[in-house]
């Protein structure tokens, strides 16, 4: 047997007796289940000794198969109908934040809490704070393209970018925050993200500087996304 394939196979027997210490037991931590496993082991006459055992409960530590302090493995976690329903949502709606998970699931915030931290340990996701808000995004979705996914489709910045799109000829600030019913504070904070992410474009004149839907950019992302 190759080594690989001996390691892969230890792990799954590691794993096994895991599950079955987890059956009596809230949570394990690797110096509580050492002795559990050690003690099963010798009795079946696996030939792994104390060392190899720790180095593949680290090995599935790493890989966040399991996570110390929790009851749960990586197979299981997504067997929670409510953590599934978290899930996917987060997966449909890339760059959603905590309160708009909570409306739209109609669950208590407690409970979505629990499960946002157990996606997060066993890393389905990843949580990144943008403008203040607590964001969600599947761990597949690049970092780098994270703020492009929230800007293009949070709510706010959606409405600001639907109003310069209909109005082609371009569009002021204060046409966005009397049109839209906004401050003017809060149109400056997304016009200047929008720009920054040359989501938008801009060209003064004499007198006003107007707003455009950089479309160039809207069509690559809509290709990639």
């Amino acid at each position: 047997m190759k080594m690989a394939e001996l390691i892969a196979n230890n792990e799954q027997i590691v794993l096994e007796v895991i599950n079955e210490y987890l059956d009596k037991n809230r949570h394990f931590s690797i110096n509580d289940i050492l002795p559990f496993i050690t003690s099963r082991f010798a009795k079946s006459g696996i030939n792994l000794n104390i060392n190899g055992i720790r180095t593949i409960l680290r090995l599935l530590v790493e890989k966040n198969i399991i996570v110390e302090g929790s009851k749960l493995t990586k197979d299981d976690i997504l067997s929670n109908i409510n953590r599934n329903k978290i899930y996917n949502y987060i997966c449909e709606n890339p760059g959603i934040h905590f309160n708009k998970i909570v409306s739209s699931l109609n669950l208590n915030i407690p409970v979505v809490e629990w499960h946002l931290n157990m996606l997060i340990k066993f890393m389905y996701i990843e949580k990144e704070k943008i403008d203040n808000l607590d964001t969600y995004f599947n761990i597949n979705v690049k970092s780098e393209d994270r703020m492009l996914i929230f800007l293009t489709s949070n709510d706010n910045y959606r409405r600001v970018i639907d109003f310069i799109r209909e109005n082609q000829e371009g569009t002021s600030k204060h046409q966005i925050s009397e049109q839209l019913n906004m401050h003017s504070t809060t149109v400056n904070k997304y016009i200047a993200r929008l720009l920054e992410y040359r989501i938008i474009t801009k060209k003064s004149l004499p007198n006003k500087t107007l707003f455009f839907l950089n479309q160039v950019y809207n069509d690559s992302f809509k290709k990639k996304f």
